[in-house]
């Protein structure tokens, strides 16, 4: 858990929220984006070169 940014497993729902928030009226103006629902962990230096 150390190694995880936001401190806990990500869970079906932060993915299922991310889809319906960009499926939604709310994001409208986003285009041409990757939108990561990882907790941090691609911001997190120890992964590099996968771990």
């Amino acid at each position: 858990m150390k190694l995880i940014p936001y401190g806990r497993i990500g869970q079906v729902e932060d993915v299922a929220n991310a889809a319906v928030w960009l499926a939604s009226d709310e994001s409208d103006y986003v285009t041409g984006t990757t939108i990561f629902v990882d907790g941090g962990m691609s911001c997190y230096p120890g992964f590099l070169d996968n771990g």
